[in-house]
């Protein structure tokens, strides 16, 4: 099933899109409020962050809001999805297998995968559409950053803005440049017809 028939034909910008590329933190997770902590409040500044975030990822970092029935009904029309995260693999996994995550995803990639973040370029989004054999036209990137949105836009993709609590300075930007905004998941799920 195409995501234009699943979400309901008065979404134009679905038609055509084969395929999910999500972000992780601020878009499937709650994870934001620890993010934006600067790493100066950190003993051993980045370290010291990267670990506290560790143990919150391994221990209480939940779902946001229908996130995950937005990933299984996703799952169970076989609609590929990935995420693509700045996040290394190697720091999320307790969180990966705590809520379950790679069970409702094609594949993880991190920015270590492609060896550049988000703010230099949207490679990683390239990577993850060309893994699944898709161009980025058959692509909806979905982030809770306005400047990623843009980015994402610029370089063609379908652009699914999610707001986030703790970077509301990003969604002036969101608005302007994702083909639809949401507040939660919910907003897609209503429009779903299984």
């Amino acid at each position: 099933m195409k995501l234009y028939q699943l979400f309901g034909s008065k979404y134009e910008y679905l038609k055509g899109k084969q395929a999910f590329l999500f972000d992780m933190d601020g878009t499937l997770v709650d994870s934001m409020e620890y993010w934006v902590i600067p790493r100066e409040e950190f003993p051993g500044g980045w370290e010291g962050k990267w670990e506290f975030i560790r143990e919150k990822y391994n221990t209480s970092i939940p779902y946001k809001p229908y996130a995950l029935p937005l990933l299984q009904l996703l799952k169970k029309h076989q609609i590929p999805v990935c995420i693509a995260s700045d996040t290394p693999k190697q720091l999320s996994a307790g969180l990966l297998q705590r809520l379950g995550l790679e069970e409702w995803i094609d594949f993880y990639m991190g920015s270590d995968d492609v060896g550049e973040f988000k703010a230099s370029s949207m490679k990683i989004f390239h990577a993850a559409a060309e893994r699944m054999g898709l161009t980025p036209a058959e692509c909806i990137v979905v982030e809770d950053r306005g400047k990623y949105c843009r980015m994402a836009k610029e370089d063609g993709f379908g652009v699914l803005g999610v707001y986030d609590p703790h970077s509301p300075h990003e969604h002036p930007e969101m608005h302007a440049f994702a083909d639809r905004f949401v507040t939660d998941f919910g907003e897609l799920l209503a429009s779903a017809g299984e």
